[in-house]
């Protein structure tokens, strides 16, 4: 704390001595800054940009009412506290680096913004984003926790659940997010306070009415929060893909109760984690979770009344502009989904040579990579499922883009080197192949689900595609980038987390205790939900799992359940907060099966088990709720309220979520295969993990690493070296670049220095302010996924991501996440209708334009080079590794 004798200032043990000339001046300044109102300094448009909720009279009032003194320890303790905070506004930061160095060293105006900034830091936020939708003010007495909330939140988690499971296998997938159900629950919400009696029965001294009055913006954000749980409930469903279908591993002893026993305890054991996971990723105020700010702010909107106003020309209510959106592109997506599949692959540069196998790899969308493509799709769900383009910030997309072209580079260097024999397959298939260039059939070197090595020896070892070797090096580059950046840079808030975590379950320590930002603060008056409930759900999920690993023939051992869960507890925290700060969401898929691959070699059933339960139910689940829980935190809903939504709808929806994957199993044709025509293909869930299940499972990591693909082992320790390049280069490079530019232009001549600074000096500058764990996953998500689905994004990005908002931001405020909402819902519904209409019972359209995308060479799953005479490319069979 800063201590103040005379006239010097103590700071973190400096003196800041000011001039004896200016003692009188400074405090004649301080004793009429007392007095002074400097809440009336602030101009109008200033003021609205510090209250965008209209609480303008109460940061007035706090700017007002803080004292010099007081004003100064929250910017200083703060200008600490957020120094390695990378949502910090940068703007404010320099401020408030000037304003730790005194009023002589500021000048005009320091007494206003020195309150100005410390108000925002202590009584709202210094995050524009949180301000413009979480309010500093709380009112208790709202209705939250209504029937017809439950009701609602309830209804459309069923709806959502069947809608993502239903759509799971489809690539790219669909489903309905939860800024898509929160503008298609908002006139259900109308409706029933409309319709609805004033009827309620009072429970310990409450009422509870089926309609207590007009719909609040609280109980919008509780149904959503609600609602949210259903999107999370399709991770086991790859796990019971693999094993029952014939295709895979084929097992028959799948059946509805296994299915429902082993989604039930994912889904618990995940929300058990959640409390874990709280201290870390809800309570610290550097935990944005920006990806949650639309949905607050669209939800806000929708509760408030919408004025009359024209914007660059447009007048239309949100609520119209969204229908007539959803219900356009609900007709014109039969185009691109039946009518004119081409719309939706537009390889169109391949149909200039459809037999060019170079054209189709560099350009192409099915076999190729979609490099040289600039427009390769009119299909908004392709547009979008590779970033969310109308969510996303820009420099997010734009980074990731610019590092997936570069991981492109990388797939055609190893595909024309065929490195691991990949010019023989498919440059950019997820799929596990044999060393004839077919699907690898793992029927044919299994006894009892476990290897048989001389069955092994006379088929064939499975194969990585170019693209699939690339993916998999760069997860494992991915794991030591994140850890290292995450802990390094953000170690005082993790570590303090750490401790808080202890003191709470060792003395009790509230997680409001000591709260420095306002929302924490209210907050804190209700009550918390104890460690021990969460402990209790993880205890019990803990039960279930042994019992369900006893009961099925799955030849897994209960210990890998304790090691799944103590691997979580490593490595959740950094990859929590870095969902909470950069809205990147990942799992521990590649770390966990290399350390099963290890520990239990041959067995493709606990690796299957692993990759479920470690690899996204525990991390990824928790991290989700703990999501759900920081959207409660901004809009001031209770803890329990959130907990006791979530226990139940996680329970209700596991039953649909099971009954919809029984129902696909059973009842679509073709399922994950190649030319399946309402694109249930299993790409991104079955495919890939079947060939994980192979590669990992099956022959085990030592055989992977040592063997068939050596490279893997070193990724490690180029992830390790590119987290210290960027922590030393953004730890030490603003003190020594600098004065080392410097010294490079005065011993250098004209010519040269001129050189470097067009080249060198950006580049490392650039290492300064670019995040390592962006880059190295825009690299990795290649196969099956390619440029073809990255480009629209992009595109979409830069006009609604940068150039709306530059040029055009009063409509981009109004309209950006409506149209993303009713372009998305409009897709899904039509895909829905789509699906059982022309698909369930297969109607074929036979013309050119839903055939020419994959007429040529780009429709083909094959490679540059011909299999060798003798069948098979390779190793000799019998030497096979």
């Amino acid at each position: 704390m800063a201590e103040k004798t005379g006239v010097t200032t103590v700071v973190d043990g400096e003196d800041i001595a000011h001039d004896a000339s200016d003692r009188d001046a400074e405090k004649t300044q301080t004793r009429s800054a007392a007095n002074e109102r400097f809440g009336d300094q602030v101009p109008h448009e200033k003021l609205e940009e510090l209250a965008p909720n209209g609480e303008g009279e109460y940061i007035l009032d706090k700017i007002n009412n803080m004292s010099e003194e007081e004003a100064y320890e929250i910017i200083r303790e703060s200008h600490k506290f957020h120094a390695d905070d990378w949502n910090f506004p940068s703007e404010m930061r320099e401020r408030m680096a000037k304003l730790v160095e005194g009023r002589k060293a500021y000048g005009e105006f320091y007494d206003r913004d020195l309150r100005i900034d410390a108000v925002m830091l202590r009584w709202s936020s210094p995050y524009p984003g949180v301000r413009a939708v979480a309010d500093p003010l709380d009112d208790q007495k709202v209705p939250i926790e209504t029937i017809r909330a439950y009701f609602l939140g309830i209804s459309w988690a069923v709806i959502g659940t069947f809608m993502a499971t239903f759509f799971n296998s489809r690539f790219p997938s669909i489903s309905l997010s939860g800024s898509v159900i929160q503008i298609l629950l908002y006139p259900c919400a109308k409706f029933l306070e409309w319709v609805l009696p004033d009827w309620g029965v009072t429970v310990w001294g409450v009422r509870h009415s089926l309609n207590p009055g007009p719909w609040t913006f609280k109980e919008q954000m509780f149904a959503t929060i609600t609602y949210n749980i259903a999107i999370y409930t399709t991770n086991s469903y790859g796990m019971i893909l693999v094993q029952k279908l014939d295709m895979f591993y084929g097992l028959d002893f799948i059946s509805f109760g296994y299915q429902l026993m082993l989604t039930l305890f994912v889904q618990l054991m995940g929300m058990g984690f959640a409390g874990f996971l709280r201290r870390f990723s809800v309570y610290p105020v550097k935990a944005l979770w920006p990806t949650v700010l639309p949905i607050v702010a669209m939800n806000r909107a929708l509760t408030r009344p919408e004025p009359k106003e024209n914007i660059n020309g447009w007048t239309i209510s949100r609520y119209k502009f969204f229908y007539i959106s959803c219900v356009s592109m609900a007709v014109y997506y039969w185009f691109p989904g039946y009518l004119f599949t081409a719309l939706a692959t537009f390889n169109w540069m391949t149909w200039i040579a459809p037999e060019n196998i170079t054209l189709a790899i560099l350009t192409g969308s099915n076999l190729g990579l979609g490099l040289f493509n600039p427009i390769t799709t009119f299909d908004w769900n392709i547009a979008t499922s590779s970033y969310a383009a109308l969510a996303l910030p820009f420099f997010v997309t734009c980074t990731q883009w610019i590092s997936a072209i570069l991981g492109g580079v990388i797939i055609l260097a190893i595909y024309y080197n065929n490195m691991n024999n990949t010019a023989f397959l498919p440059i950019n298939s997820s799929s596990a192949f044999a060393n004839d260039g077919t699907p690898y059939r793992v029927q044919k070197v299994i006894v009892n689900n476990k290897l048989d090595e001389q069955l092994y020896q006379d088929y064939s070892p499975p194969f990585y595609s170019a693209g699939m070797i690339l993916t998999t090096a760069a997860n494992f580059c991915f794991y030591p980038v994140y850890f290292l950046y995450i802990m390094g840079n953000q170690w005082t808030t993790v570590s303090q987390a750490y401790v808080d975590f202890y003191q709470g379950l060792r003395r009790g320590k509230g997680n409001y205790e000591g709260a420095m930002d306002v929302h924490s603060r209210l907050m804190a008056k209700y009550p918390e939900v104890p460690d021990w409930w969460f402990i209790l759900i993880l205890v019990g999920a803990i039960v279930v799992s042994v019992v369900f690993l006893n009961i099925y023939p799955l030849d897994t051992p209960v210990w890998l359940v304790f090691l799944m869960i103590g691997i979580n507890i490593v490595f959740a925290v950094p990859l929590s907060f870095l969902s909470a700060t950069t809205g990147t969401n990942l799992g521990l898929g590649a770390l966990i099966q290399v350390i099963t691959g290890y520990m239990l070699p041959g067995n493709p059933n606990a690796f299957l088990f692993s990759q479920t339960l470690g690899s996204w139910a525990l991390a990824g689940y928790g991290d989700n709720y703990v999501q759900d829980q920081k959207m409660a935190h901004y809009v001031k809903i209770p803890p329990r309220a959130v907990f006791r939504s979530q226990i139940g709808t996680i329970i209700i929806t596991c039953f649909v979520a099971v009954a919809t994957q029984n129902f696909i199993l059973e009842n679509v044709q073709g399922l994950c295969t190649p030319t399946q025509p309402s694109r249930f293909t299993c790409a991104n869930d079955g495919h890939p993990l079947y060939a994980a299940s192979l590669m990992w499972g099956l022959l085990g990591s030592k055989r992977m690493f040592d063997s068939l693909y050596p490279l893997f082992k070193w990724c490690f320790l180029i992830g390790t070296g590119i987290a210290i390049v960027f922590l030393v280069g953004q730890g030490l490079g603003p003190k020594h670049l600098p004065p080392m530019r410097e010294q490079l232009r005065l011993k250098l001549s004209p010519k040269n220095f001129a050189l470097l600074d067009k080249t060198l000096f950006p580049f490392v500058g650039s290492l300064l302010w670019l995040n390592p764990i962006l880059i190295i996953q825009g690299i990795q998500h290649w196969a099956p996924s390619n440029l073809s689905y990255k480009t629209p994004g992009m595109i979409l990005s830069f006009i609604f991501m940068w150039w709306m908002p530059k040029y055009r931001l009063a409509w981009w405020e109004k309209y950006n996440y409506v149209l993303s909402a009713a372009l998305t819902a409009g897709v899904a519904i039509s895909a829905l209708i789509m699906f059982f209409a022309v698909g369930y019972n297969p109607v074929k359209l036979e013309w050119w334009g839903n055939t020419v995308s994959w007429a040529g060479v780009d429709g083909r799953q094959i490679g540059i080079l011909e299999i060798p005479e003798r069948g098979y490319f390779g190793p000799e069979k019998g030497t096979f590794p």
